[in-house]
Formats: structure tokens, sequence, C-alpha cells
């Protein structure tokens, strides 16, 4: 459904901008299709498929899509691509990085191409970089 057509759908996700979103509320919980988020603040729910280009998200469980930019702090990634932007914290279980900042949290599995790195745990994965054993193998600064 559009947003403007939801009855139950949150003020935050009533503000942000949106284009060809298709978008549910079940248990109250917002639930992401498709569409595009342009800008807005995320306070948690599921997405399954879209575009994100800025914005901040703040909680909740990404499924697959495709990240463009804008700032992460917390939640559970699943699957996707993510193309720039600032991880402050999260779960990170699986998808393709190609460039953005690191802050912290659990690398599980994936491909990193690129990228800072600043602190986190990492579990496994694939990386494009070769460095010593026992170093973070996806840094672009000095460890």
């Amino acid at each position: 459904m559009k947003i403007e057509e939801l009855e139950d759908a949150p003020q935050w996700l009533r503000d942000a901008e949106t284009q060809d979103a298709d978008v549910g509320i079940v248990e109250g919980a917002v639930h992401w299709y498709k569409g595009a988020w342009h800008s807005g603040i995320w306070y948690g729910g599921t997405w399954y498929q879209g575009d994100w280009h800025g914005g901040t998200w703040y909680g909740g469980r990404w499924k697959n899509g495709i990240w463009h930019g804008g700032t992460w702090k917390n939640g559970i990634w699943r699957n996707g691509i993510w193309h720039d932007g600032i991880w402050e914290y999260g779960t990170w279980d699986y998808g393709t990085w190609y460039n953005g900042i690191w802050h912290n949290g659990i690398w599980f599995n994936g491909k990193w191409h690129r990228g800072s790195w600043y602190e986190g745990r990492w579990e496994w994965g694939y990386h494009t970089r070769v460095v010593p054993s026992g170093k973070p193998p996806y840094s672009d600064r000095e460890t």
C-alpha cells in the first residue's frame, strides 16, 4: 500500500521522503516491501526490498535491498548491497559492502571491498585486501 493510504502508519513514516513505496503495517510494525527511501528517520520494522538513498536507520531488520548512503545506528542486516554510508552499530549477517565507514558491530559473513573499519568483531567473510594475520582484513587505516 502507499503510505498515505495506511490509517495506522506512524508519523515518522509519514514524514519521510519516499518514492513508489509499497508498505504495510503488520501487528503494529512497519513492513517495507519495495520503493525508494530518500530521507527521514527509520525507527523500526522490517525492510524487505528497495533502495535507501539517505536518512538515518535506528533499528529493525533489513532483509534485502540496496543502501546508497545515510547513517545506520543499529539493527540487523540480513542481506543486500551497501554502497556507501556510516555504520555505527549493529549485526551484519551477509551482503556486499563496497564502501563506507564501519564504527562498531558484528560482521558474520559477506564480501567487503573497501572502506574504513574502526572497531567491531569480524567472524567470517571475504575481503579483497591481504594483510598480516591478526589484523582486521578490511581496514583503510593503520591499526
